[in-house]
């Protein structure tokens, strides 16, 4: 895995100073380098300088802007948000931060609600099953984030609507081989009351973060070491009306090394990442701490001149540290080896990948991906894809009290997919179809069972247009999920999204509109709305260069002040305002 950490940090260097004039590569898809137009799979890039001129008020808020992601939230920034892609539960996706497995082994997935927007340099989002890659929980995709790798000294503050107030410091320093970096910073907000019927007051957050990175190198290779901490504080309504906070604490250690020996590229990361989360209310505490050791290792090289092979394992460890409930078992190994062929021969390219996962709770997992894709002409290919994926049960699932089920199975898919994709200078588009099939999906509200059989299909469809100085992006999604043991849709899937963003940029000074759409949502039976309606809002922002080191940024969301909901019951913002300022020398 860290083939792709360490590429995503040689790519981010140096896009976020030049996004705009090269192309974007992808690093994760397929775990080596490749130019996104010719990735056999739906893949969505986002440098810095996208990230930083979107002006999205939170990392989720930023997610939901790009295909095939719907989001539902319980309240504001800082508070429970579900990231969704291509229709599968939100545990679906595998989150990597610099390359490591993130997430909480209790929960089985990562929380990108406090997961600040400000610490990441890119984004590379991946749509489709990955487990032949990456094994469990790649399921229906893969969120790839990079933190900082700031080349230079910047400097940024915020404040907005709802008491939201921030500021971030990025630095670095090279001294002949050895490149240090670091970047730190805290931001808050006084919130809106989530649940008015319930609470009357406001639920907020506040948050913290320090990262520390060294690259160097030497004739045995290249090294890295990194260390981030992220702590907060979110308060949040429960339907018992209580007034309910929560404090986060997230730390993550690595040590990477590459090196070119021969026709041999050889990776290896090793990494610790520690998860917790206290939540509390007036008379009780429940503190969850979760560990997860991990250690990757990857070769590549050139077979021939068409022919790439790649090859390597994954170990992690994950383990329950702490909890206010004792739980039956506390700990879990897997052990993996994959392998994959990269082949092009002129206008056809083919991609295979074959992995074998050893789970001491579950035995083994067998997991394969088949690809292939020709270029009709220099605009035009045809790409069509299958592949296979699990996610095994989590902590809670299999031994929380009152909730678990230690008979539950693992989750497994099969996917399919078939794209046209259009490329040239100024314009792109891209038609997808997929359908996906999930065996033992795991469901419920009361206890977690295995659903016999869940059935997920859809057509994306996005475009990218330039013209002069006018830039427009569109992206729509159809979605059709079904329970095939109830017969009723998934929770929290709209048939229907549309995000679109048009922008115009001149020599000091750039704006943007933009409009995002989504149909009603099917809550569940449990919800206190069975059905929520559709609903579109709308956002304005603009920047502009008040000097060559400092530029003054500003937005409005919710321009006419929708009143709607993603979660049924809980509050979202209003209309409101953000302002930022960004001081960098150069």
């Amino acid at each position: 895995m860290f083939k792709p950490a360490l590429a995503a940090v040689l790519v981010a260097s140096c896009c976020s100073v030049y996004a705009d004039d090269i192309e974007h590569i992808s690093i994760y898809a397929n775990r080596t380098a490749t130019a996104q137009q010719d990735v056999l799979a739906s893949v969505t890039v986002l440098e810095h300088d996208d990230i930083v001129a979107r002006q999205a008020s939170d990392l989720p808020a930023l997610l939901a802007q790009l295909p095939g992601i719907n989001l539902s939230r319980d309240g504001g920034r800082g508070q429970t948000s579900g990231v969704y892609i291509r229709g599968g539960n939100v545990g679906h996706t595998l989150v990597l931060i610099d390359g490591v497995r993130s997430g909480s082994a209790t929960l089985g997935y990562k929380s990108l609600a406090m997961l600040p927007l400000e610490l990441i340099q890119r984004i590379e989002v991946v749509r489709g099953p990955r487990a032949a890659w990456y094994g469990s929980d790649a399921l229906a995709g893969v969120i790839a984030i990079t933190t900082r790798r700031s080349n230079a000294v910047e400097l940024n503050v915020n404040i907005g609507s709802y008491g939201q107030a921030g500021t971030d410091l990025s630095v670095s320093q090279h001294v002949e081989q050895l490149t240090l970096r670091a970047s730190a910073g805290v931001s808050r907000a006084d919130g809106f009351n989530v649940r008015k019927e319930l609470d009357s007051d406001s639920d907020g957050y506040k948050q913290k973060f320090i990262k520390v990175a060294a690259d160097y190198q030497t004739e045995l290779g290249l090294w890295t070491a990194q260390a981030d901490v992220n702590s907060g504080y979110y308060e949040f309504d429960t339907s018992y009306g209580n007034e309910d906070a929560a404090d986060t604490f997230n730390r993550t250690y690595l040590l990477g090394w590459q090196q070119q020996l021969g026709r041999w590229q050889h990776q290896a990361q090793l990494s610790r990442n520690l998860d917790s989360e206290a939540s509390y209310g007036p008379d009780s505490r429940s503190p969850f701490i979760t560990a997860r050791d991990e250690f990757n290792y990857q070769a590549q090289t050139s077979l021939s001149t068409s022919l790439t092979l790649l090859a390597g394992g994954d170990w992690y460890q994950e383990k329950v540290d702490r909890s206010s409930t004792p739980y039956e078992k506390t700990s879990r190994i897997n052990r993996a080896l994959f392998t994959g062929l990269h082949y092009q021969l002129n206008a056809l390219k083919l991609e295979a990948a074959l992995r074998r996962d050893l789970i001491n709770q579950y035995g083994g997992q067998n997991t394969w991906q088949l690809a292939a894709g020709y270029q009709l002409t220099e605009q035009w290919m045809l790409r069509a894809s299958r592949g296979t994926a699990f996610k095994t049960p989590s902590f809670n699932e299999l031994y929380y009290p009152g909730y678990a089920n230690p008979e539950l199975k693992p989750q497994e898919s099969v996917s399919d997919e078939v794209a046209l994709r259009f490329v040239e200078q100024d314009f792109s588009a891209q038609l997808a179809w997929f359908d996906r099939d999930v065996t033992n999906l795991i469901q419920g509200v009361e206890r977690a069972e295995n659903v016999l059989l869940a059935t997920i299909s859809g057509v994306e469809f996005s475009v990218q247009q330039q013209w002069q100085q006018f830039s427009s992006n569109l992206a729509y999604t159809w979605l059709d999920t079904e329970n095939q043991s109830s017969g009723l849709k998934l929770e929290r899937r709209p048939k229907n999204t549309l995000n679109w963003r048009g922008s115009i940029v001149e020599d000091k000074w750039s704006a943007f509109i933009t409009a995002d759409y989504q149909s009603s949502t099917y809550q569940g039976m449990y919800a206190s709305v069975a059905n929520l309606g559709g609903f579109t809002l709308w956002g304005i922002g603009a920047d502009y260069q008040l000097t060559p080191a400092l530029k003054l940024r500003a937005k409005l969301d919710n321009l006419f002040d929708k009143n709607y909901q993603t979660s049924a019951g809980y509050t979202t913002a209003g209309a409101n305002v953000g302002i930022s300022l960004r001081y960098s020398p150069g």
